[in-house]
């Protein structure tokens, strides 16, 4: 019975965990990009923004068996898309940097 958990659990954390992977990959282009100076407008997206943590976050949760519930917050967090980039947006426009463009 443990067994089909675990593998329930995996079917949806290797999609999320890819997609995370994805996530990082973007903005390490797009971090590339800017320092190029004839890319400088081209904008690389994100794939799917935080779909890639819920995808963790309910492979986690089935794998424990709901046992842990707090353990799900670990690949929201992880996730450039999710939590963790959503309170890094909204503090960047609180705090602007005063060398960034306008």
């Amino acid at each position: 019975m443990a067994l089909q958990y675990f593998l329930a659990g995996l079917v949806f954390f290797v999609p999320g965990a890819a997609m995370i992977f994805i996530n990082y990959y973007l903005i390490f282009k797009f971090r590339q990009n800017r320092k190029d100076p004839e890319k400088v407008d081209s904008y690389v997206p994100s794939g799917a923004p935080l779909y890639g943590g819920i995808l963790c976050a309910v492979g986690v949760l089935i794998s424990l068996r709901f046992k842990h519930p707090w353990l799900e917050l670990i690949p929201l967090l992880a996730d450039p898309g999710g939590i963790s980039g959503i309170v890094y947006c909204f503090i960047s426009e609180l705090f602007p940097r005063k060398d960034s463009r306008k």
